[in-house]
């Protein structure tokens, strides 16, 4: 997948230079498009991509599997006969496991902690949902909570450029104005709250973006 991403896209990648905690991360950014996930996939060591669990909306997945289309409107129908193809792709190739948006968050929290467990780095997209204007919108308060229940290192990540070609409506790949921000892990004490554990990554993602 990689030689992939450089070759449609070629993101510019900013680091740190050493970026291996020893154990397992929870890897939380801001979520533009469906090719987000590759894009951070790309700017991150061999190390931590190929140990990746991907968050990715219930709703979506449940959709795929019953051969609905998530991005049904005006121009697209109810009906996706390549819908369980689609499902079968995203959980086989990318590792992907249910989050949903509203409700029965446990035991999606339950699988990326046995993940986790394993030895396998968890991505989440926070906002829940990608940023149709490409702004950064509020996290949603279960990642608090589910830092607060995994007790490992957070680490942020800022995909930036790709959402003012997105409400302009321009050509994004090989535009020269993609980048992907990699911050420092960070580490909290079991004493901070969910909601300031909220707050505090979505600071810090946010000063990536906008740095």
């Amino acid at each position: 997948m990689r030689p992939l991403v450089w070759l449609l896209a070629n993101p510019s990648v900013t680091a740190p230079v050493q970026l291996d905690p020893g154990e397992p991360m929870l890897i939380v950014a801001n979520h533009i498009t469906a090719y987000d996930g590759p894009l951070i996939q790309y700017a991150l060591p061999g190390r931590v991509r190929r140990h990746i669990a991907v968050a990715m909306s219930g709703e979506m997945l449940w959709d795929f599997s019953h051969f609905r289309n998530p991005n049904h409107g005006p121009n697209y129908g109810r009906f996706y006969p390549f819908g369980p193809f689609a499902y079968l792709l995203v959980t086989a190739l990318f590792n992907v496991f249910p989050l949903p948006r509203q409700r029965d968050f446990q035991p999606s929290f339950a699988h990326a902690g046995e993940a986790m467990d394993r030895g396998f780095n968890v991505l989440v997209f926070p906002e829940g949902m990608r940023s149709a204007q490409g702004q950064l919108a509020r996290f949603r308060p279960g990642i608090g909570l589910l830092v607060k229940q995994s007790s490992v290192p957070v680490l942020p990540i800022a995909i930036r450029g790709l959402g003012e070609l997105k409400t302009r409506r321009r050509r994004w790949f090989r535009s020269g104005r993609v980048e992907v921000r990699v911050g420092q892990p960070i580490h909290f004490s079991p004493l901070e709250t969910e909601a300031a554990i909220t707050a505090r990554l979505h600071a810090e993602v946010e000063k990536l973006l906008n740095g």
